[in-house]
């Protein structure tokens, strides 16, 4: 605001001798716009002076107010990018570290993984070998079971009954024929 008023009372100054410049030539065709940035404040800002066209003094006002408008339009946007910046460092900052430990503890999940499944490959591989061990023997001593079994069955018991019926008569005779002899020693 107070820049505004400095300039319009620097245009008061200057009117006396911008009044004694000679106009500016009028040209017959427009003259086309220099390549440049692009002008975004309205053509209606710019007021015709005196001689037709806008006077020095009031282009260079038009102008100031512009630098003013794109001065704070990049304060703006550079407050925007500390802001931006503040904002990715101060999350770089919590969580990089949080992602670290969590990597780190994700690695040693899985080393300890791992090795828990190498000793269950071994327990396995010991429980096999048993199985297998323990199949032999039963194989074995089925077998063996069966050809004593067999062996049994083979026995003659009546037989064998009976050759036990005559070896206790014959151990009867043979007390009945010791034992006077036995009294007497």
């Amino acid at each position: 605001m107070e820049d505004d008023k400095k300039i319009t009372e620097e245009n008061k100054a200057l009117e006396p001798i911008n009044a004694k410049t000679e106009p500016a030539p009028v040209q017959e065709k427009p003259a086309e716009p220099a390549p440049g940035p692009v002008n975004d404040t309205p053509d209606k800002t710019v007021k015709a002076g005196k001689t037709g066209g806008p006077t020095e003094t009031e282009l260079l006002s038009e102008l100031v107010k512009l630098q003013k408008k794109t001065a704070k339009r990049t304060g703006v946007v550079a407050f925007s990018m500390i802001v931006i910046a503040a904002v990715v460092l101060a999350s770089a900052v919590l969580i990089v570290p949080k992602v670290m430990t969590t990597l780190s503890a994700a690695e040693t999940t899985l080393e300890q993984a791992t090795t828990l499944m190498g000793d269950v490959k071994n327990s396995l591989d010991g429980m096999n070998k048993m199985i297998s061990n323990v199949d032999t023997v039963l194989t074995d001593n089925t077998e063996a079971m069966s050809d004593a079994i067999k062996k049994i069955g083979d026995i003659d018991i009546d037989g064998l009954n009976d050759s036990i019926k005559k070896l206790n008569s014959a151990v009867d005779s043979l007390k009945k024929i010791v034992s006077p002899y036995s009294r007497g020693q």
